[in-house]
């Protein structure tokens, strides 16, 4: 009785006044790996199954021949080169064309005519086509999503770009860079280290006078044009427009794969507005958002703000956001801010508070380790959203470790994902990989043969299908409960309420869900919960004074999806057809219509011969039905 007594206390109550309203929802998604986007198999299970509305690829510029050409760029896999390294290495522009292995590198100027300048890619193989095509799948299924957003990151820019870091790779092994090879290099196409020249000198290397420019221009000209071209290149190719990209992936870390380090602010800056300054010229690029800065989030107050000092120096998270605050050009040119979450600290037990995210949202008020300032701002004080665009490293059971918190597997990767949007006030958020050919594991969500049996595919799911673009989070408490935690989201569009609740114990809680204001009408909750050998289990709780119970299951979470009656709205259109207009969230839905409301028996479907589809506009799907003679009356019923 007194387990019973326990458990009927734990209450779940959505704020959805404008008190209670907080960051607007662009999606969900991931970024892609391999080739396996291009088949319907994905495609179904990304776009279909998942819901996902976001999708995020690799802005590295692939050359075309002779600017790619493996046979100079490095030795083959697993056959070493010259000094017996597996790696091109070189110092600058000059060094770049230095012969190698009998070849001489070339470099691609980017001269002053941007469509010149896109004959220099390739963008109808490899990891290009594969996002070109997925994007293309993404953006035909818009109505149904209620969005799509194609985002993308540079790994690198083009490698003779590139300058000395100072830094040495010293992971060496067979087939891999020797240890102590200074970056930049080449290994096996991946343009790895070093950092952008951004002094602005004119290099004699990137002279465009052949190309009807003015003679030797700076890196950081020939970075903006190089962006400018590549994107412009893409979109004409697929016919999909990018909404943001951030000009660098983890701008802290130098890899031996694609990758580039901006180790302090000023670098930084003089990057994103050159790219900025270029891309603003063109009516087609200019509408493109600049976000960053798209470092790690740390896992304590060092990696938020700074690692090292005097000349090993790098600036890290927030500071990157207080440099770009303090320059006017900068907070423009940047539209709002990203981040890899990669911090486990808000699960590492029951209870834990997010403070990375926390510190990430919020700031700090006084110095929270020696050496770093008191009085740091978080994101929400510049005024712009911010979305976590990457992070992965879960194992693939649901529980994990079997024994004690499970802060390491799928039921984990639920609680990171409420943590972002909760306590981390994240607008998007993207993992790693979906798949990437492989069998799932620390880096995928599912595989071909799992699909959407997969527990980390689960957890995903439980906030990716139900919470839609447009979504708002909304203040969620719970009372009489430690182990409960909850978020909710409210789409004013859809006339819908979505609610994760996650259990944070091993025993099952009991809750008792009050109905929010807004929307109203609904009558009853869709319920998927998923546990440990138990996913995605689907049932209906129904609303009875206000209120509805839901058993959360140890270690488990549990979707609520409310919808109210869908609004169905009318305008008269030309030539006496007619604009009908309706939210997303009625997707399965019939449009019928009758000759008058004498009988419920006169409503037929309309057929699609009648009906002209006009996609989604400011959030609702918006059609033209042509009136016949049993057209007066119109009504959205469900089949």
């Amino acid at each position: 009785m007194l387990q019973a007594g326990r458990l009927l206390g734990q209450t779940i109550t959505m704020d959805t006044s404008p008190a209670g309203l907080r960051q607007l929802i662009d999606g969900f998604g991931t970024c892609l790996s391999g080739s396996e986007a291009v088949q319907s198999w994905w495609q179904n299970l990304y776009f279909g199954d998942l819901q996902a509305s976001m999708l995020r690829m690799d802005l590295t510029p692939a050359f075309n021949p002779p600017y790619s050409d493996d046979n100079y760029n490095s030795p083959n896999y697993g056959v070493p080169g010259p000094n017996g390294n597996y790696v091109r290495t070189y110092t600058n522009a000059t060094t770049y064309t230095n012969i190698f292995s009998g070849q001489q590198a070339q470099i691609a100027v980017m001269g002053p005519n941007i469509n010149s300048n896109i004959a220099y890619f390739d963008f109808t193989s490899g990891g290009p086509q594969v996002a070109g095509l997925a994007a293309q799948a993404g953006k035909s299924l818009i109505n149904n999503l209620g969005d799509f957003k194609l985002f993308a990151s540079l790994w690198s820019p083009a490698p003779w770009l590139k300058l000395i870091s100072g830094n040495t790779y010293t992971a060496g092994g067979t087939g891999l860079p020797a240890d102590n090879t200074p970056f930049p290099f080449i290994w096996l196409g991946n343009f790895s280290g070093g950092v952008l020249d951004t002094s602005g000198a004119l290099i004699p290397e990137f002279n465009d006078s052949a190309l009807g420019g003015t003679g030797p221009t700076s890196v950081l000209t020939q970075f903006a044009r190089c962006m400018a071209a590549y994107l412009r290149g893409f979109q004409n190719t697929y016919g999909v427009a990018f909404y943001a990209i951030s000009i660098q992936n983890e701008l802290d870390f130098e890899e031996f794969y694609n990758s580039c380090l901006y180790p302090l602010s000023p670098g930084y800056l003089a990057a994103v507005k050159a790219v900025r300054a270029e891309l603003n010229q063109y009516p087609d690029l200019a509408g493109i958002q600049i976000m960053g800065p798209e470092d790690v989030l740390g896992g304590d107050a060092y990696g938020m703000w700074q690692y090292g000092s005097g000349s090993t120096t790098d600036v890290k998270n927030l500071q990157f956001l207080q440099s770009v605050g303090a320059d006017p050009v900068a907070a423009q040119a940047e539209a709002f801010f990203c981040i890899h979450g990669y911090d486990s600290d808000g699960v590492s037990a029951a209870a834990a508070t997010p403070t990375q995210w926390d510190w990430w949202a919020k700031g700090w008020g006084t110095s929270p380790a020696a050496g770093i300032p008191a009085n740091v701002q978080g994101f929400t004080y510049y005024g712009k959203k911010s979305w976590m665009t990457e992070t992965s490293g879960e194992a693939t059971a649901w529980l994990s470790p079997a024994s004690g918190f499970p802060n390491a597997g799928a039921w984990s990767l639920a609680l990171r994902i409420q943590q972002a949007l909760t306590a981390g006030q994240e607008s998007a958020w993207a993992y790693w990989q979906l798949t990437d050919g492989s069998s799932v594991g620390a880096e995928t969500l599912t595989d071909q043969a799992t699909v959407q049996n997969s527990p980390k595919y689960v957890a995903a799911k439980h906030f990716f299908r139900y919470i839609r673009p447009n979504s708002i989070c909304v203040n969620t408490t719970v009372s009489g409960s430690t182990a409960l935690t909850a978020s909710a989201f409210l789409h004013k569009t859809n006339g819908t309420m979505t609610i994760v609740i996650i259990n944070a114990s091993n025993t099952p809680v009991q809750a008792v869900i009050n109905s929010p204001a807004q929307p109203a009408g609904i009558t009853s909750w869709q319920t998927f919960t998923s546990s440990n050998g138990s996913y995605w289990q689907n049932s209906t709780n129904t609303i009875t004074n206000g209120s509805a119970n839901v058993l959360v299951p140890g270690y488990g979470v549990v979707t609520l999806y409310g919808m109210a009656p869908p609004m169905l709205s009318v305008a008269a259109g030309a030539g006496g057809f007619l604009n009908l207009a309706w939210p997303p969230s009625a997707n399965g839905f019939l449009l019928q219509s009758a000759a008058n409301l004498a009988s419920p028996s006169f409503w037929t479907n309309v057929a699609s011969s009648q009906v002209t589809t006009n996609g989604l506009s400011n959030g609702l799907v918006r059609v033209t039905v042509m009136q016949n003679a049993q057209g007066a009356f119109y009504r959205l019923a469900q089949p």
